[in-house]
């Protein structure tokens, strides 16, 4: 092979389908399309075995095969000259291609619909340009192989910005807006989420988010739904090239298979996300084998996030995950004991809220339902979970005593919480609460009055009421 078999990289990312041509003993043609082709080594590549009966009919009695790919850089079309090796229902391969095809499955919420049957692993014994499929020519200056309005995202100078930047930020609440701000200043991302581990198994929380119409602070993803918990369930970065075209050729195999259709699970807060995301990336922020958050990009743009990205991708991953956890490990060293109120910190400037003027305004009725862990304004869903239970325990102490101040290591010591007693996240639970209520209740407000500690404001009277 002249071509090297490497260098179609970005043939390989399934942003345009491929074409796969076999031909039957006697001689009848058959053409399909691909979602994907996967690069094995240089010299083989491995084709997803889904639906295509014909085509694998046609390999069991002809084992050759004609595939065509298309460089979505150049439009230049590539033929592949294939002979079939083996295939493989176990293994990195398989899993690898499983995984991306999982991904793409769960937009459609058809995850566990279809599944990859096996890699069938192909030996390329020619590659030769596709006359019919003539591409442009590079201009200077670009990664190699690309044209158009693609540049180069993440550069090494763009990731050190985004790690310098978030390694400044001097508290949890500073870092998680920071990130997300350094991301579109020096990586061009306008939209972005940040999603942290819950106290519940395999569940992710949105604790910050930046560019979208809704907010989405508090929206919950389960591992396996969507990027972000693919991500969080793979533990390594995954990259969606030609979203759209996936999740049409997804919908498109479903109706062809005879499995029922999934009906996607009710959210209380919906996820944000674009309408027409065309790439998507999802990076682990990882501390040794420790998954301490997920951080997921949108773009409009196809073919966003290049094969060459994927090592830096990785690092800003570590580098992210690092400075989150060592913001949160100073936050609570910094947590002052309930009964030492002059250890403190002095308190920055705030705002009271007179109480006077307070009485003066409607009650705002609230209702904490215990086999849920939730709370509802009036009739409109808050928050769940341990910001919820936190939030109504700062309410009942208020209603009971008064109390307005409140410190970290209180609600740490205090076992009706059930903290864990080590890896709590106690803080990012507090920065959720207190962006959640911002958005929904503002009535209500926690005030940061210094490290470990924090008041609780009302603007209106409060009427508190538990259901089961």
């Amino acid at each position: 092979m002249t071509t090297p078999l490497a260098s179609l990289a970005s043939c390989f990312q399934g942003l345009l389908p491929a074409q796969l041509f076999t031909c039957s003993s006697d001689g009848v043609p058959n053409a399909a399309y691909l979602s994907h082709v996967e690069y094995v080594d240089a010299e083989h590549v491995a084709l997803s075995f889904q639906f295509f009966n014909k085509s694998r009919r046609n390999i069991a009695e002809n084992p050759h095969a004609v595939v065509m790919v298309i460089d979505p850089d150049t439009g230049q079309g590539w033929n592949l000259t294939l002979r079939y090796v083996r295939s493989e229902t176990e293994g990195p391969l398989f899993e690898r291609m499983a995984l991306r095809i999982e991904a793409i499955a769960s937009f459609t919420n058809l995850k566990g619909v279809f599944k990859l049957r096996a890699a069938d692993v192909y030996r390329v014994d020619a590659i030769e340009p596709a006359p019919e499929e003539l591409g442009a020519v590079a201009e200077p200056g670009r990664r190699p192989g690309e044209c158009g309005d693609v540049r180069v995202v993440f550069s090494a100078r763009a990731v050190r910005d985004v790690v310098e930047r978030a390694s400044r930020a001097e508290s949890l609440d500073a870092f998680m807006d920071d990130v997300l701000a350094a991301i579109d200043a020096s990586l061009g991302f306008r939209h972005a989420l940040l999603l942290m581990p819950t106290e519940q198994d395999g569940v992710l929380v949105t604790v910050a988010t930046r560019g979208y119409p809704q907010n989405g602070v508090g929206a919950e993803v389960r591992y396996g739904e969507g990027i972000g918990g693919f991500v969080a369930e793979a533990r390594q970065p995954i990259r969606l090239s030609g979203l759209v075209r996936g999740m049409l050729y997804a919908l498109a195999m479903h109706r062809r298979a005879s499995e029922p259709e999934l009906v996607r699970r009710t959210r209380q807060i919906p996820v944000p996300g674009l309408d027409n995301a065309d790439s998507q990336l999802g990076v682990p922020l990882m501390v040794r084998d420790e998954l301490v958050g997920v951080l997921c990009l949108d773009s409009e743009r196809p073919y966003r996030f290049h094969e060459d990205d994927k090592a830096l991708v990785q690092v800003l991953g570590v580098c992210l995950g690092l400075a989150l956890q060592r913001l949160q490990w100073h936050e609570r060293a910094a947590d002052v004991p309930a009964e030492s109120p002059s250890a403190a910190p002095e308190a920055p400037p705030h705002t009271e809220r007179p109480a006077e003027t307070a009485s003066r305004r409607p009650a705002l009725h609230l209702t904490y339902h215990v086999e849920d862990a939730c709370v509802l304004v009036g009739s409109d869903y808050l928050i769940r979970g341990l910001p919820a239970t936190i939030l109504w325990r700062l309410l009942r102490a208020h209603e009971a005593t008064g109390r307005t101040e409140f410190t970290n290591r209180e609600l740490r010591l205090d076992k009706s919480l059930n903290l864990p007693a080590w890896k709590d996240n106690l803080e990012s639970r507090l920065i959720l609460l207190r962006r959640r209520l911002q958005q929904k209740c503002p009535d209500i407000a926690l005030v940061p009055r210094g490290r470990g500690r924090f008041g609780l404001e009302l603007a209106c009277p409060v009427v508190l009421a538990e259901r089961p």
